[in-house]
């Protein structure tokens, strides 16, 4: 099946080339024999625009490797989920469909906007992904992958990159390049480190770094002034300060379970944040300057080793939710009972 398959890409890539009038005959033909209703239906929307003879040799061929690539693609994988939009097909879902590569009837759809592949035992993926120039959402979750190609810093309309739960130990410096990204998503691998350029995704807005094995994190990562969201839990960081601290756009800061001993004073320049959750760490004070976090409606600092918290929390009047719990305090503070009669749950 897949000779066969090749064979008709290679034939209609030739016709291509050659643009003469009777490949572009024999194109026409082709395209009048295509049964598929979603082809079909683009086909004719096409007709009503404009006399498809007339249109060029690259479109003609554009139409058949679309159609020849999805009837490959669906008698490999059964009931594969789909999207056509003017005879070109715009979204892949390959979720549990046991794949252990790519298959190379992808690297055709030049106009593929979202690729899901999670649920799969994928263990690299190809150099060819950087043909798919159009690529919005890259879903690769759950799989084995071990390292990801250079090439992957070419798709630059890339705006979601999930990569949760699979084996990689280090990125390639060419992702910084993935200028239009907005979520990456790297939870549950085994990165002990990013790339010094990590800190050109000026565009990125969420990132999760869940239970990696980070112990620092590249200065250049203070660039990142359009991130609102961060996930760092479950690592291995040790302190709280630069270049986290001059991420001023961010709202949601989690660092439970690191090795935290230590909260910079210049915490007070997260001026935007809301949610901060500390939880699990080895702290032994909180700096007063945390008062100064007038957004901030859930802090969560247990299992630390707190003897004592700053006075300036009750500075945080939008303060929701705070918890204390299995911290080493030696009196309650009394300033928490102020708290609680204006509203805020504390739970100690």
């Amino acid at each position: 099946m897949s000779t066969t398959y090749n064979s008709l890409i290679s034939i209609l890539k030739f016709i291509e080339k050659k643009e003469d009038s009777f490949g572009k005959l024999a194109l026409l033909q082709e395209i009048d024999q295509i049964k598929d209703r979603d082809f079909k239906i683009g086909i004719e929307i096409l007709k009503s625009q404009s006399d498809v003879k007339d249109c060029s040799h690259s479109k003609l061929t554009e139409i058949l490797i679309n159609y020849y690539s999805l009837m490959y693609l669906k008698k490999l994988h059964f009931r594969l989920k789909y999207t056509i939009e003017d005879c070109r097909i715009v979204e892949l879902n390959f979720m549990f469909k046991g794949l252990t590569k790519l298959p190379i009837a992808i690297s055709y759809l030049l106009n593929l906007r979202i690729l899901s592949l999670r649920y799969n035992q994928i263990t690299e993926i190809p150099e060819w992904i950087s043909n798919l120039h159009y690529l919005e959402s890259l879903n690769l979750n759950i799989n084995n992958i071990n390292n990801l190609p250079k090439t992957l810093g070419s798709l630059q309309r890339l705006k979601e990159l999930t990569l949760w739960k699979n084996e990689l130990q280090e990125l390639p410096s060419s992702i910084s390049s993935l200028k239009s990204l907005r979520t990456l998503n790297l939870r549950l691998n085994q990165l002990y480190m990013l790339p010094e350029e990590f800190g050109n995704l000026k565009n990125l807005e969420e990132l999760n770094l869940h239970d990696n094995k980070l112990t620092n994190l590249p200065i250049s990562f203070s660039s990142l002034k359009s991130l609102k969201k961060l996930n760092l839990s479950w690592n291995l960081l040790t302190t709280l300060s630069k270049p986290i601290t001059e991420l001023t756009s961010l709202k949601l800061l989690d660092l439970e379970r690191n090795e935290l001993s230590s909260v910079s004073p210049s915490i007070d320049s997260l001026t935007s944040l809301e949610i901060m959750n500390l939880c699990d760490n080895k702290l032994e004070s909180i700096p007063e300057t945390i008062g100064k976090l007038k957004n901030l409606k859930i802090l969560n600092i247990s299992r630390n080793k707190l003897r004592k918290i700053p006075e300036t929390l009750q500075s945080l009047e939008g303060l929701e939710e705070l918890y204390l719990s299995e911290n080493n305090f030696e009196i309650i503070p009394h300033f928490l009972k102020k708290m609680e009669d204006r509203g805020v749950r504390i739970l100690i």
